[in-house]
């Protein structure tokens, strides 16, 4: 999974967290935030981490969907795309 490393910057800086405290809080190591802070791809149990925390309905805006070449299985359930910055 790879997710839009601004918005993920932009969720960290508003919560006052590192990248560091995020992965204590996300149980993964550091280096997995950091790839994600660069736009890297992470592994399954990193992805199924991040997205238990945030609650899938949320890490869905932060999934960069088009760099993985997939579709957002959520889209369809949502009329507005004010978050994802889609199109």
């Amino acid at each position: 999974m790879k997710v839009k490393s601004k918005m993920l910057t932009l969720y960290l800086m508003a919560n006052g967290m590192t990248g560091a405290e995020f992965a204590r809080e996300i149980g993964v190591g550091a280096t997995e935030v950091e790839k994600m802070l660069n736009g890297e791809a992470v592994d399954e149990p990193t992805a199924r981490k991040f997205i238990y925390y945030l609650g899938a309905d949320e890490a869905q805006y932060f999934v960069d969907w088009e760099a993985i070449g997939k579709i957002n299985p959520f889209a369809a359930d949502d009329d507005t795309d004010d978050k994802g910055g889609g199109d």
